[in-house]
């Protein structure tokens, strides 16, 4: 035989059936179901009925009538006689006794039960509060009540946004809740369970799709681009990985006044020098020179560190982005404009600072002697690559002997570097335009490009030489190595598959303020510093360079280098995983248009990089630097060529699916 008690299991106040108490009474034991018992905290019971059964129907049968008791309670018209007595006397405890005295009601356990019941659900007029009854004030009434009403209203609010976006009819006039509705399932969308807000996305997508299952941040993407509220054109990461596209207005407006650096450097200006970059590179940050003799090289890098002071508004905002970002659809310089695309870049006809890496060649285009000279240079012309190359293809040119006596040289030391070990592919690369309404044309760049290659070589050459300069007069810098690679599988006739399984076994290249081989490129020792308008460790390492050149001293210890190298790469490669996504996503947005959306039968040309029985293959478009798989015969091997056909591109995925012609 128990007592029917109302006790608080978990967070729910449930009937029980109390059947017995521990020695000291701090526990009580309880049936919550005919089969089931738990023990609890004796202060969770919260009401003991007196009444004792025999069989849990009994229990059952009490509950059933506390129930319909409690759901036709009222207790508003009580709650304003007792509120009466608590502004006179201030006490907010109440008895219960009381309340069921003021009800015309039968007073019964029945009756105390279904108050209990009422008041825990709904705890508009009176709660509990430790086993006490608590009566509220006129103020806490209405902020209550305020609070329900706007429950009501947003949860009116969600029901009409649901059935908006799934008709695809979003009202012109959202409400305040709707539009932040929205805001929580674009983060959502973009930045997936890590949002904070996601139960409130999750929520908004399962109401719309009925409880849909699977990859919610796609379906809620499907969800946003379905209703034209979410456009995968737009590089909504950007925000996630917090690359700001604009400069804080101090930077800005102190980018405006910034003046061109006097300094007493030497004068090269007289000395014929060209530029070879992207078509559409603004931020010339390297050039050249070749004396008449063509005895002597000039590799000239934009002195960025003279424009930029050390702890300066503009070096911390460097420190925070670390590079500049590359995106199709966007540019986003690491400094403002102002300095990256005028100041600090080796634009025609304007007076320039560069430190530039001299070099003295003998006969056989060998290094005799180098040296890094601070100076100011003036470039005669800019050529973009394409341009470039018709000089080396054009013996009438009046540049042809300059660019050949260059490329003389470096292909020798190219070839040096390969003797050693260096891994050279010659790999296209694509350069992608996005028009009107998000019509993507793509081109690419000539594998076998001259101009291409004597620029890579000639940074090659600088980096290695200032790397060299940094270890021989003991000065910290930040030095790229790689490791010894596992041994490469021999080369065959496809660059693409070569390309494939080198990365597949080389290591990754690290940068550390300790020098080491790059195996990668067969080099002894290599330090980037070409870039330091684009990225900061440059930008540090030429600054330490020119202390040092000026006044035998330098700007970092190796443990500011050691931390700046240490973000730097974690930072550098995000960016790049998000470069190259970007890119990807625009190539496949392309291939749709070209083939999918204009219903093209024309077949697309294929290497085969993988082919194992009882899987898909893996292939590489021969034209478009894309990658996926596709059903093959086994007579297809790595290295083959296959005709394929597209048959669709998922984009929030950036897959795309093939079959063999």
């Amino acid at each position: 035989m128990g007592e029917i008690v109302l006790a608080l299991v978990g967070k729910e106040l449930k009937f029980c059936e109390s059947t017995s108490e521990s020695t000291s009474g701090a526990r009580t034991q309880v049936k919550v179901s005919r089969n089931k018992k738990t023990k609890l905290p004796t202060k969770n019971v919260v009401y003991r009925s007196g009444l004792f059964i025999n069989d849990f129907l009994e229990m059952q049968k009490f509950s059933s009538e506390a129930q319909k008791i409690c759901s036709e309670l009222n207790l508003e018209e009580i709650w304003k006689l007792m509120a009466q007595k608590l502004e006179k006397n201030g006490n907010s405890n109440v008895d219960i006794g009381d309340i069921a005295d003021l009800l015309d009601l039968k007073n019964s356990p029945h009756l105390i039960a279904a108050l209990y019941l009422h008041i825990n659900e709904n705890p508009m007029f009176f709660s509990l509060n430790k086993n006490n009854l608590v009566i509220h004030s006129h103020e806490t009434v209405e902020a209550t009540e305020a609070k329900q009403r706007k429950a009501k209203r947003e949860y009116r609010d969600e029901v009409e946004l649901a059935d908006a976006i799934t008709n695809k009819s979003i009202p012109p006039n959202l409400t305040d809740h709707q539009l932040q509705l929205l805001d929580h399932l674009k983060n959502f969308v973009v930045l997936g369970e890590s949002y904070t807000r996601s139960a409130k996305a999750i929520d908004l997508i399962k109401n719309i799709t009925a409880g849909s299952q699977g990859d919610l941040q796609k379906t809620g993407f499907k969800i946003l681009e379905t209703a034209g509220l979410f456009n995968l054109d737009i590089p909504y990461e950007l925000e996630t990985l917090k690359i700001h596209t604009v400069f804080p207005e101090e930077i800005a407006k102190e980018a405006k006044r910034m003046a061109f650096p006097d300094q007493n450097w030497e004068d090269l200006s007289d000395l014929p020098t060209y530029t070879i970059d992207d078509e559409s590179t603004l931020d010339k940050d390297d050039a050249f020179s070749l004396d008449e003799n063509g005895n002597r090289i000039w590799i000239h890098i934009a002195a960025a560190s003279t424009v930029i002071a050390k702890d300066s508004i503009f070096d911390l905002e460097a420190k925070y982005r670390k590079s500049s970002v590359y995106l199709p659809e966007i540019t986003i310089p690491m400094l403002p404009k102002e300095i990256s695309e005028n100041i600090a870049s080796l634009n025609p006809n304007k007076k320039r600072l560069c430190l530039s890496l001299v070099l003295d060649l003998d006969e056989k285009s060998n290094i005799v002697k180098s040296n890094f000279v601070k100076t100011f240079i003036n470039t005669d012309q800019s050529f973009t690559y394409e341009s470039a190359d018709l000089i080396f293809d054009n013996s009438k040119h009046k540049l042809h002997k300059i660019f050949s006596k260059l490329q003389k040289f470096t292909k020798s030391h190219s070839t040096d570097r390969e003797i050693r070990g260096a891994q050279i592919f010659n790999k296209p690369d694509a350069m992608i335009k996005i028009g009107e309404e998000g019509k993507v044309s793509v081109s690419m760049s000539s594998p076998n490009s001259p101009s291409q290659k004597l620029i890579s070589e000639l940074m090659i050459v600088y980096n290695v030489k200032m790397a060299e300069f940094f270890s021989t007069n003991r000065i910290p810098a930040l030095y790229r190595y790689q490791p010894e690679s596992q041994i490469l599988p021999p080369k065959e006739k496809s660059d693409l598959l070569n390309w494939y399984r080198a990365s597949k076994h080389m290591r990754p290249a690290k940068i550390s303020i300790d020098s080491d081989v790059h195996s990668g490129l067969g080099v002894d020792l290599y330090c980037q510093s070409t870039s330091p308008i684009r990225r900061f460790s440059d930008l540090c390492l030429q600054r330490q360079a020119i202390e040092y050149i000026e006044s035998n001293t330098h700007s970092y210890e190796n443990e500011e280098l050691s931390n700046i190298g240490f973000e730097s790469e974690i930072r550098v490669k995000e960016i790049r995983r998000y470069e190259s996504k970007r890119k990807k996503y625009w190539l496949l947005k392309y291939l749709s248009q070209e083939f999918l959306v204009a219903q093209s039968s024309t077949p697309l040309s294929a290497t085969v990089l993988e082919n194992q029985p009882e899987r898909t293959a893996v292939i590489e478009l021969t034209e478009y630097p894309i990658r996926g798989r596709c059903l093959l015969p086994q007579k297809y091997k790595p290295g083959s060529l296959c005709e394929l056909k597209l048959n669709g591109v998922d984009l929030w995925e950036q897959t795309v699916q093939f079959s063999l012609v």
